[in-house]
């Protein structure tokens, strides 16, 4: 076997070591699981509902209740002291399995422009490719302040078109989809500034020279 093959399983087998299968996960599990009737009920957004329920309500419910997992995990983790590896690095893992398919269905519904989900996906396939990367060399990437507002203001954007249908093209709409736009890029910037440092041990021209100043 070689020893990038050795690499990789000692990392596999490190993020199962432990009590892996904890109600934090769980609720991770949760947060993809939801995706379904989320991804479902807006294709088939007029069927009936008992009670003359909305979809577009039913449906927001529901993406909200799963975007609210990402914090009931973290915080049953936390105070529990049942932090994993593996749930460090399942839990962005499930943020974009929330996130990407909603967005495209969207866009396939014509309520998102297509080269906003481009630039999402392109984020996170590129970030998703750097932390796998780090953790094969046993580096964690806990989320930056700027990776959690940039999933709070996907959250906010989705939120918005799944309750407000034919809202899309509205001035405040898309000042919204804008800026949650720019923060994407800006959060994945910031990310592969980390990488570059923490991984590569690649530091800029200041923080050499302050070294050197020491």
């Amino acid at each position: 076997m070689s020893q990038r093959s050795n690499g990789t399983a000692s990392t596999v087998k490190q993020m199962f070591s432990g009590p892996w299968l904890n109600v934090a996960n769980m609720f991770t599990a949760l947060r993809v699981l939801l995706v379904v009737p989320v991804i479902i009920l807006l294709v088939y957004n007029q069927i009936r509902l008992p009670y003359n329920i909305p979809v577009h309500i039913l449906t927001g419910v529901i993406f909200i209740l799963a975007a609210l997992t990402d914090k009931a995990d973290g915080y049953y983790a936390r105070k529990h002291d049942v932090v994993t590896r593996l749930g460090q690095f399942l839990d962005p893992l499930a943020d974009k399995l929330l996130m990407i398919p909603v967005m495209i269905t969207l866009a396939y519904l014509g309520d998102l422009a297509v080269w906003v989900v481009v630039v999402v996906v392109a984020r996170e396939v590129l970030i998703s490719g750097v932390r796998v990367y780090g953790a094969r060399k046993g580096i964690d990437f806990p989320a930056s302040w700027s990776g959690k507002i940039k999933m709070f203001s996907q959250i906010i954007v989705v939120s918005v078109l799944i309750f407000f249908p034919g809202s899309t093209h509205t001035t405040p709409v898309l000042v919204l989809v804008y800026l949650m736009t720019a923060i994407t890029v800006y959060s994945g910037i910031d990310y592969l500034l980390r990488a570059r440092r923490e991984i590569f041990g690649v530091r800029d021209t200041a923080e050499a020279a302050a070294d050197e100043d020491l």
